[in-house]
């Protein structure tokens, strides 16, 4: 008797599945970002040779995924499955780094990613803080900082480091709003950068 109705029971979640009265799989409003910047200055000059390879970024763990990530509090953050980074931020941050830099004039040259030029410099970056700061109600501002190290291959020396920090307020609490507040944060890190390495270089 058992044996009978495990088989009828059996014989009708099959017909379900069939006719499609199984479980629906349900659709996400879920909203992808990239970030822009803006580099709007004439291109540098530079006598240098300098070959300049931009290695991957890291990321601090609590900001490596695609979600954007909300402080609520002192230590208090929350993620948002809703709205996300259409890639990885780190990836994301590398690639417009790599843009920048070679859009800066600086260089003889920088490598696209499986270049097998032999570069004399390399940028390393660690990305720190990525976030929309919410713990204050009436003043949400984005928050970006990221420690960079230009290594001299010849050597493997580094010859320039400098962590770079960078807040901007935004009025309307929406994802968009604080994608570009981050957006502006990666912008001035950006300048900085540039400038600091036009000093070393």
């Amino acid at each position: 008797m058992n044996s009978k109705v495990t088989t009828l029971c059996n014989l009708m979640i099959v017909s379900m599945v069939l006719s499609g009265c199984g479980p629906k799989r349900i659709a996400y409003n879920q909203r992808n970002f990239v970030l822009e910047t803006s580099r709007n200055s004439p291109q540098q000059k530079t006598s240098k040779d300098v070959i300049l390879d931009v290695k991957n970024f890291s990321i601090d763990v609590a900001f490596s995924s695609k979600s954007l990530v909300y402080r609520k509090g002192q230590s208090e953050y929350e993620t948002d499955f809703y709205n996300q980074f259409l890639i990885r931020p780190d990836d994301m941050i590398t690639e417009k780094t790599r843009g920048w830099l070679s859009e800066s004039g600086l260089f003889k040259l920088v490598l696209e990613p499986g270049s097998y030029t032999e570069a004399t410099h390399m940028l390393e970056g660690n990305i720190i803080a990525l976030y929309g700061n919410f713990s204050e109600e009436s003043s949400p501002k984005a928050t970006t900082k990221i420690r960079f190290f230009l290594v001299k291959m010849s050597d493997k020396s580094v010859v320039f480091t400098n962590t770079y920090g960078a807040v901007s307020e935004f009025k309307d609490r929406t994802a968009e709003s604080l994608i570009e507040a981050l957006g502006v944060c990666l912008t001035n890190i950006l300048s900085d950068l540039e400038k600091d390495l036009q000093k070393q270089l």
